[in-house]
């Protein structure tokens, strides 16, 4: 024990104190797997493999009619051309990337009526999957708008392990096609995971099969999630990719690493993505009936805890870029909490190689409207010009 009366130390004993600090320091520097409150911390180099430095702006020119806080955006490859394709209300309107201006738009109309929790994704002329939350409707239309089969998906709130509670069509949850008429849809739980242990393991994606409308559930929640009280939402979100070889990534905000499946979900491995500033994420204190009462409690714990979000796929250099979310200092009550961000990147062999440190100006950036083009990683903005869509727009070097 220190004792603050014997703080004058002999030269020997302080040159033996200052030797075994520097032994300590360097032994944990060294370390590539470090234990620290009981939590293994996993060292990440900083890298200019982001350019942050750098970072560009690029607008899309949506206009006075079209939404510029699209609830579901896509970029793809059409006719060998980048394109920004967005949902809004009976249109997926699709803009040339490069110029920002408006080219075509695909009707959306005998989908039904759609709401902000509605999407789609584009994955050719013929194979446009689009989900409509309001009516609990899967579609698969045409380039014409025209519905090439349906089926009705009736979540079973009584027994979510029967169905996903909420399905999410949205960029960070999106939807995609195993075979042509075998979507494989996404979603999370709405209340206190905790209380929903009696009913085993609880789905968070299923197959759907659009001839017999059979849901088969397969991914599920981590056990972890049903061993303490992550809150009611924010925590229980998932974040979703699929890579060039099928494979399907999913990020969940508590856990440490990434799940990956292969292409007919019989395989599943696992990729240490964890962040350098994660000191162990903690359980909310808050009970369900608490946090009903007053949502701000949820907001309060989540915006206190580091966790992780977004997970994409990057084709043309091959790469997992995974968004982690930092805390924010002293959240107060009706306050934005768009938390600060910093990427981990992941070669597809699960090694990682940088996590990008926080950005400036990342607390504008909306990761739900983040996307991968050709030339690096672009991030919609928080912003007042409704005739506009303004991306912040970083190079990958690899």
């Amino acid at each position: 024990m220190f004792n603050a009366n014997k703080s004058k130390n002999t030269p020997a004993t302080f040159v033996a104190a200052l030797f075994g600090f520097l032994i300590f320091i360097q032994f944990f520097s060294s370390c590539t797997n470090k234990e620290r409150n009981g939590y293994c911390m996993y060292e990440i180099p900083d890298s200019t493999m982001i350019d942050v430095a750098n970072k560009t702006t690029h607008v899309i020119h949506v206009g006075n009619n079209i939404t510029n806080m699209p609830s579901c955006s896509q970029i793809a490859t059409i006719d060998g051309k980048e394109k920004y394709l967005l949902l809004d209300e009976t249109n997926i309107y699709i803009f040339d990337w490069n110029s920002g201006i408006i080219e075509d738009s695909i009707s959306t109309k005998e989908c039904g009526a759609l709401n902000n929790y509605s999407g789609f994704t584009y994955i050719s002329k013929d194979s446009i999957v689009v989900f409509n939350s309001t009516e609990g409707r899967l579609f698969i239309i045409n380039s014409k708008g025209q519905t090439l089969s349906k089926t009705d998906i009736h979540p079973n709130y009584a027994d979510p392990t029967k169905s996903v509670s909420t399905i999410n069509g949205l960029n960070s949850c999106r939807i995609s096609l195993r075979k042509e008429t075998r979507p494989i849809v996404n979603g999370f739980i709405l209340g206190c995971m905790l209380q929903a242990k009696e009913y085993g393991k609880i789905p968070v994606s299923e197959e759907i099969d659009m001839n017999s409308g059979n849901c088969k559930p397969i991914v599920f929640y981590p056990d972890v999630y049903t061993e303490n009280n992550w809150a009611t939402t924010y925590m229980n979100s998932v974040y979703t990719a699929y890579d060039q070889s099928g494979n399907a990534v999913y990020s969940f905000p508590i856990l440490n690493k990434v799940l990956r499946y292969n292409a007919d979900f019989t395989k599943c491995d696992t990729i240490i993505m964890q962040s350098r500033y994660d000191y162990g994420i903690k359980p909310c204190n808050n009970s369900q009936e608490q946090i009903e009462e007053d949502e701000s409690l949820e907001k309060k714990y989540y915006t206190s805890q580091l966790s992780y979000a977004d997970i994409v796929f990057d084709p043309y250099r091959s790469l997992y870029i995974r968004v982690v979310e930092h805390p924010i200092k002293e959240w107060k009550k009706k306050e934005k909490f768009i938390k600060p961000k910093s990427f981990i990147i992941s070669d597809i062999n699960g090694k990682v190689l940088s996590e990008t440190p926080i950005v400036d100006g990342s607390k504008t950036m909306l990761s739900s409207n983040m996307h991968i083009y050709e030339k690096g990683l672009a991030i919609g903005t928080y912003n007042k010009d409704e005739n506009n869509i303004y991306f912040t727009c970083f190079k990958i070097n690899k």
